[in-house]
């Protein structure tokens, strides 16, 4: 878009191009081709220990505003939201480039403020959501919308559990230093993010990005709103304050554009969930200081973008759950009670994940079924990605 890396998959090892040259030469020795190849042979160890590296470093970086505006406020539990900022400013760098996370950056510091003064009317919480969930929907067309379902998903912690500030219990959604407070947490958290990764990341090569058809965006967009609309106006009416949010988080994250992934991706993530859960509890015995837990879950989320790289994805849940329900947690007491929730929220969200793709399936094969109808005419697969080249045939 920008010329800015547009990596939307998880990083994977690169082929070397130098041992398909050695390859190619036909007068190179059989000696000379093993030493060639041995000499760029990708060594696991050192990849992983790289991606280590990698990633303590992203997460300082992204940790520096969360500490700066703990020292000015002593707000530890509400600052820490500005390192979500900024990793959805990252992600959205990563999948678009500077435009993009600009544009997140925006969306952010806007929608902030809004997210907790309509948080307390369910009707209008839920209209901003499914304005959220159009939007990443939309964005699905282009491939962007790994990225941009960000927002939505961590606007739906502040709408529903505001964070904590100070000793008044409940929040006062409407003070004005509340409300500009996380407007600066938020906008800052992205803006730094925005501002200081493109110089550190200008060395990646940029992955295309890869546009939907039109049908699968429609489907995508469709399912995602309405689920996300409907499950906000629940939580909000029969559960405010509490941790319902990760029931939207389940059914943005477990939610796939098409149909072939959602069940494997389903099951590993509530897999990955159950076992983050056990370790949250086995964390909660042992430490109950806020700032420990936050420590902690760092060290979780550390561990969790490492093994991100991998096709594991349970386990990159196993060890994200957790780093998460640490972070949303205002005291150890809270952790095993806010790790039965994600269980219960995961396993609601991924039944209704399964039902809708189960109704979107059958829709589909409806549609292939009328050969006469326009909108089914050369398959479902056929259609023509919304901002991309046609497919082949």
């Amino acid at each position: 878009m920008t010329g800015e890396p547009t990596a939307a998959a998880d990083p994977r090892p690169g082929a070397a191009t130098g041992m398909n040259d050695a390859a190619s030469n036909g007068h190179a020795t059989t000696t000379t081709g093993a030493a060639a190849a041995g000499a760029v042979a990708p060594n696991p160890l050192q990849a992983r220990v790289r991606r280590t590296v990698l990633a303590v470093v992203a997460i300082l970086v992204l940790c520096v505003p969360f500490g700066v505006f703990a020292l000015i406020n002593h707000e530890v539990a509400a600052s820490s939201w500005a390192a979500w900022a900024g990793f959805t400013a990252l992600v959205t760098y990563v999948l678009g480039g500077r435009a993009v996370a600009y544009l997140t950056v925006g969306l952010l510091t806007a929608l902030v403020p809004i997210a907790l003064v309509v948080g307390a009317v369910p009707a209008a919480g839920a209209g901003l959501m499914a304005v959220m969930c159009g939007g990443v929907g939309v964005s699905a067309a282009w491939g962007l919308h790994r990225g941009m379902m960000l927002v939505p998903m961590f606007l739906a912690c502040v709408m529903i559990a505001p964070p904590v500030w100070g000793s008044s219990v409940p929040v006062d959604r409407t003070a004005t230093d509340y409300l500009v407070w996380s407007m600066v947490i938020w906008g800052g958290g992205a803006l730094w993010a925005a501002l200081v990764f493109p110089p550190l990341l200008r060395k990646m090569k940029p992955i295309p990005r890869e546009p939907n058809t039109r049908s699968d965006t429609i489907i995508y967009t469709t399912i995602i709103t309405v689920l996300c609309t409907l499950s906000t106006l629940a939580v909000l009416i029969w559960w405010p304050g509490s941790n319902g949010a990760w029931l939207i988080v389940t059914l943005l994250v477990i939610t796939q554009v098409g149909h072939v992934d959602t069940l494997k991706h389903t099951t590993a993530r509530v897999a990955g969930t159950v076992v983050g859960v056990a370790v949250a509890a086995v964390v909660a015995s042992l430490a109950t200081n806020q700032t420990v837990l936050i420590g902690i879950g760092l060290v979780l989320m550390v561990i969790a973008v490492v093994i991100r790289t991998g096709p594991n994805y349970w386990l990159y849940m196993a060890f994200m759950t957790p780093a998460i329900v640490l972070f949303s947690s205002t005291s150890g007491a809270e952790v095993d009670i806010t790790g039965a929730q994600r269980l219960l929220d995961t396993l609601v969200g991924a039944a209704l994940v399964l039902l809708a793709s189960a109704i979107a399936v059958w829709w589909a094969r409806q549609q292939q079924t009328h050969p006469g109808d326009p909108a089914a005419v050369g398959g479902h697969h056929r259609a023509r990605p919304i901002g991309g080249p046609p497919r082949p045939r």
